[in-house]
């Protein structure tokens, strides 16, 4: 019973860390403090996301190679 739960969750392995670094990747923009905008053609405001947390950023690529990687490897 427990060797097959963790066969799947080995399996499942680089489905997980894609999924967690792609949240991280998401998470590590946000909105510009400032309240920054441009303006398109017709005056209407566009708002500039900023980079917030360049460590999540880091880390959400990494995992999402190593994810990427294990799924080429184990798949």
């Amino acid at each position: 019973m427990i060797n097959s739960i963790l066969l799947f969750i080995w399996d499942k392995l680089g489905l997980l860390l894609n999924l967690i670094g792609t949240i991280l990747i998401a998470f590590s923009f946000g909105k510009n403090l400032g309240e920054a905008y441009q303006e398109d053609n017709r005056g209407g405001r566009i708002y500039l996301a900023s980079f917030i947390s360049p460590m999540a950023f880091k880390c959400g690529i990494g995992l999402v190679i190593i994810g990427f990687l294990l799924q080429i490897i184990i798949g």
